[in-house]
């Protein structure tokens, strides 16, 4: 599709949602609630945006919670044979893409469109290496061996056409898919997928399996595209994901446009000073105030006799040839020292480009050149100021958005799901905490960034820039759905004499509370004698928040050993919500 015959709306700013359809943060993987994904959705639309994109299927063996396998032993699952699958003969896993129907239908529902990326290139999820060691090649031969393509081809066949359990609609037709991506980051080598793999896939979808959505090259942007697939009709666009990379890789990929140019020419110019200053310091050591009798720096060096003093030693040439020397010593010391300090510098990314350069590169070449439409699919992992700098780019130029990565959503057992990205980097959660905290929980030990609070308030202001829809039902709304208030582990201790309770409470919140205020009541009047304003609920708590790790306490209520009653009830800057049900502490 052309850029001219795009029917470009506002555009979308908001979030990677990678677990809506499969959660990788539990052990084991599990698919989401029907809360779960209402929360991930509904928390979209609270930060002003109606797109957002998943992770990809799930490949690999059937001890594992994946989508598609060739050995389905798992009898926790029902598994599908994939028509068209051969040597080795793939299967589907339905109770996952059922999850997946769950997810479409409900965003169908909220008005929500998913982007769809089917592959990933890294073995997170098994992707291309789960996929290609189950045909028994190699990762990069997974684009070049036929059987193995024909086979990846069919699954695609069988995902696009498959009908919704819950809406009834083939994936094909589904208005709630924005588009299909080839997968993410694919590369092959270190470099760029073959182009023949690439569009022989757009073909089948755009052209044989007719699909109504947009069809989207999903290679890693890092390594460009050929002029083939650019030039490709079946094509719609490409997608963009921006990251700090180590110096090896960009070293090893030899990526022109991930170096800055500034830093590069900084680079440069010392090395050619350096350089310069030795080849003038060899041949005429006299400019650096050195005796040398017109000589250069070799015969110098050679020489420490003078030509009258008949043999004699020349202290003055003696003492040229130490400064010599020494300033040769201190040539190739600055020499090593530099290259060090440099090689450190590239490693750290200081020379590297700021995020909206190598986008604004990619866009111009993709959509003022190829007329091609063109959106950011992933960033994040960097500065505030990187993506401040970032979305102002994509806010000047003809680009469809951008979506951070990631969100996780609330968790059915109560807080949030959360993922460590690694290098202190948390995922981001909605309406945004600003908390710090982490829980140590196996793999939940994770927690919530620093910088969520700043990250998500940019991302919101952008959105609502952008036509994010104020006739929404839950845009810039108070919080929405009852929270669950589990029932309370209480311990009891004797303190001064007298019996207390430490009640510990955690409650499953309502999508977009910022934070919750706790009332109490003793349920039982008539067990001691108590102050008349005890006997109905009255708030004890305020602003007391659900950022925590999924399953954890959020608050230790110590009161006296009797029995009391409790509600919790969320609210934001624009009201509050729903009560949650009443529970007891004995």
């Amino acid at each position: 599709m052309s850029l001219g015959a795009a029917q470009y709306g506002p555009k979308f700013f908001g979030f990677n949602t990678p677990n809506l359809h499969l959660i990788e943060d539990a052990v084991p993987w599990v698919t989401p609630t029907s809360f779960e994904v209402n929360d991930g959705l509904i928390s979209v639309l609270q930060a002003g945006s109606s797109v957002t994109r998943i992770y990809t299927l799930a490949i690999g063996p059937s001890r594992d919670t994946v989508h598609i396998t060739n050995n389905p032993a798992n009898s926790a699952f029902s598994w599908k044979p994939i028509a068209g699958t051969s040597n080795p003969t793939l299967f589907a896993n339905e109770e996952l893409f059922v999850a997946l129907d769950n997810v479409l239908a409900a965003a169908g529902n909220l008005g929500v469109q998913i982007i769809v990326p089917l592959i990933d290139q890294w073995d997170w999820w098994g992707g291309v290496p789960a996929f290609a060691s189950m045909h028994q090649v190699t990762t990069d031969e997974f684009y070049t061996d036929s059987h193995t393509s024909a086979n990846f081809f069919a699954v695609v066949e069988y995902v696009a056409k498959r009908n919704n359990t819950v809406s009834g609609i083939q994936y094909r037709n589904d208005s709630a898919i924005f588009a299909w991506e080839t997968g993410n980051e694919l590369s092959m080598g270190g470099g760029r997928v073959p182009a023949q793999w690439t569009t022989s896939l757009t073909k089948l979808l755009k052209n044989v399996l007719n699909v109504k959505q947009y069809v989207i090259d999903g290679s890693y942007s890092l390594y460009g595209w050929d002029t083939e697939v650019l030039n490709e009709p079946s094509i719609d666009g490409f997608t963009g994901h921006y990251y700090q990379l180590p110096a090896k890789f960009l070293i090893a990929s030899s990526i022109s446009n991930s170096v800055s140019p500034a830093g590069t020419i900084i680079f440069f110019i010392l090395s050619a000073l350096c350089f310069i200053l030795s080849i003038v310091f060899c041949i005429k050591p006299s400019l650096f105030r050195i005796k040398s009798d017109g000589k250069n720096l070799c015969a110098l060096l050679g020489s420490v006799k003078g030509p009258s003093n008949q043999g004699k030693f020349d202290m003055a040439l003696v003492s040229a040839k130490k400064r010599a020397i020494a300033i040769c010593s201190l040539l190739v010391f600055g020499f090593i020292a530099f290259f060090a300090l440099a090689s450190v510098f590239i490693w750290l990314g200081l020379f590297r480009v700021k995020y909206a350069d190598r986008f604004n590169v990619d866009h111009d070449l993709i959509v003022k050149q190829y007329k091609k439409l063109f959106y950011v699919g992933e960033f994040g992992l960097s500065s505030l100021s990187d993506y401040q700098n970032l979305l102002a780019a994509v806010n000047a130029s003809q680009a469809l958005g951008a979506l951070v990565w990631s969100l996780r959503f609330h968790s059915r057992n109560g807080g949030f799901w959360n993922h460590d990205e690694g290098g202190g980097v948390q995922s981001f959660h909605l309406p945004g905490f600003a908390v710090n905290r982490t829980t140590a929980v196996g793999i939940a030990s994770t927690g919530f960034g620093d910088d969520e609070l700043a990250v998500v308030d940019l991302m919101k202001s952008y959105a609502a820039g952008n036509g994010a829809s104020k006739s929404s039902q839950y845009y810039q709304k108070p919080p929405v759905g009852d929270p669950i208030l589990f029932p309370p582990n209480v311990t009891k201790s004797i303190i001064n004499g007298e019996a207390v309770a430490f009640v510990s409470l955690t409650w499953r919140g309502s999508t977009g509370a910022r934070s919750y205020i706790i009332e109490r009541a003793v349920s039982d009047p008539s067990i001691i004698e108590i102050p008349s304003n005890e006997t109905n609920f009255v708030a004890v708590y305020s602003g007391v928040v659900d950022a925590v790790a999924s399953g954890q306490t959020m608050l230790v209520d110590q009161v006296r050993a009797v029995p009391f009653s409790y509600r919790v009830r969320g609210l934001n800057e624009y009201g509050y919500g729903p009560y949650s049900s009443v529970v007891t502490a004995f």
